[in-house]
């Protein structure tokens, strides 16, 4: 580990040193270098990482998103990128190599703090263990079962939504964190020798089927976000509990994940989505589409790679007009009020909560016609510049690392919090995790409400 950490320390200066160094024109030899120092450095920590805790641990998917949002576009495609959506308005391909070296300043940082911090432990979410009372897991487990009985209904068959439509999308956060606490409950009620399938099949009946109506219903509206949520939440929950998911497993499941969201997102927008032609033909035209295209990897993972444009727009737009000094994150401060965050941001500064989004400050700036989004690194350089980026993903790395192995429900929460933003927070911002944390906080207090003192009732559903 010493090794390592000289390893890591010498990558993160000699990244800083190519942010100060960086050519001011688009120069791939240097791009290829960067990455193959990333791949060296981020393979060495993410091998780690998987002898550590096995295949289901945040940083083996974190990484290897980190490597496509960062990196792909600007060695592999620049300059032929017509073809992705975001890139059909020029690139100012002279920022590329010094936005790739302050990402790359980022992830080193990263490295080096979570293995500075790094506990000699085992693998995550072994507490042990404070049993949630019985009425509690029921509770929660009917009111899955309930809700996402009325989801599945409300499209499939009174059909008030017809054609691609994100329903409610913080509703929805809702309704999979109380998912994924009704899997965690479950969980903390098994013996020390219980563990396998029939086990979880066992103690998750009425769970699963919440589980397969939500994603169900969410990936015929087009909400694919929603879904991958709830699959990373659960991820380290049944791998934990219930039986060791082998990368063997594991990596047929991602390939098939990749090609059936990739054919998701060329039909959703088209004549062949699922609301207008047979699950067959929808997925006939998504292939025919991807085999007459030269460029079907990239098709494939468009919604990595086009993320590299909001980190040149976001250095542009700084050298412009400057940073905006966390005005992004101002949201956060109210998360704990659900629902009334963007309520009491308008109260207080007069802005709707997307205008302090840092993903509408860049369209607006770009004057795209569509949203360009964010992405980790963008997001903080856009706030705080590349100091930001060092404080911020030094932090990152020293939480994560943390808070995998939990000592209390909470830190519990806060790993789950994170692992479902395990491939979003790349794409997204840093604390995209910290909604999901304050819904598993409350939602907890919920469900145990006016029962703690209760007399002990009938054993839990399943």
């Amino acid at each position: 580990m010493q090794i390592q950490l000289y390893i890591y320390l010498l990558f993160a200066i000699g990244s800083l040193f190519a942010v100060f160094f960086a050519p001011p024109t688009f120069d791939r030899p240097f791009l290829v270098v960067n990455m193959i120092a990333f791949l060296l450095v981020g393979g060495m920590f993410v091998y780690h990482k998987f002898r550590k805790h096995g295949t289901i641990c945040f940083d083996m998917f974190f990484v290897p998103s980190f490597f496509l949002v960062n990196y792909a576009h600007a060695v592999f495609i620049y300059p032929d990128d017509g073809f992705l959506p975001a890139f059909r308005f020029a690139t100012r391909g002279y920022l590329i190599p010094y936005a790739v070296a302050v990402a790359q300043t980022g992830i080193a940082c990263y490295f080096l703090f979570s293995s500075l911090f790094e506990k000699d432990v085992q693998p995550a979410l072994q507490l042990r263990h404070e049993e949630p009372p019985a009425a509690a897991v029921n509770r929660v487990t009917y009111i899955n079962v309930i809700t996402t009985s009325i989801l599945f209904s409300y499209v499939f068959v009174f059909r008030v939504v017809q054609g691609y439509y994100h329903i409610w999308p913080r509703l929805m956060t809702v309704v999979l964190t109380l998912i994924a606490l009704s899997w965690y409950y479950q969980a903390q009620l098994l013996e020390k020798e219980e563990h396998g399938w029939l086990v979880m099949l066992k103690h998750n009946k009425l769970n699963i089927l919440a589980a397969l109506m939500f994603s169900v219903t969410m990936l015929s509206v087009g909400s694919r976000g929603q879904v991958l949520f709830l699959m990373f939440m659960l991820l380290p929950i049944v791998n934990t509990y219930y039986f060791h998911i082998r990368l063997k497993v594991l990596a047929p499941f991602i390939v098939v994940g990749v090609i059936a969201m990739g054919l998701l997102m060329l039909t959703r927008g088209t004549e062949y989505n699922i609301f207008q032609v047979s699950f067959g033909e929808a997925v006939k035209y998504g292939i025919d589409i991807l085999l007459e295209s030269p460029n079907i990897l990239w098709m494939l993972l468009t919604d990595f790679v086009v993320n590299a444009k909001t980190l040149y727009e976001s250095i542009d737009y700084t050298q412009v007009n400057g940073i905006i000094w966390g005005r992004s994150y101002i949201v956060y401060l109210f998360v704990f009020i659900p629902f009334g965050g963007s309520v009491l941001v308008k109260l207080l500064t007069g802005l709707d909560g997307q205008d302090l989004f840092s993903g509408y400050i860049l369209t607006e700036y770009a004057e795209a016609d569509y949203g360009l989004g964010t992405n980790l690194i963008a997001d903080l350089y856009l706030n705080f510049s590349l100091p930001g980026v060092i404080i911020m993903m030094s932090l990152l790395g020293y939480m994560v690392t943390h808070f995998e192995k939990p000592i209390s429900k909470y830190g519990a929460f806060l790993y789950l919090s994170f692992f479902a933003n395990c491939i979003y927070m790349v794409r997204g911002d840093i604390f995209c995790w910290l909604t999901f944390f304050v819904y598993f906080v409350i939602f907890d207090w919920l469900m145990r409400l006016r029962i703690q003192n209760a007399s002990e009732p009938a054993p839990p559903v399943s």
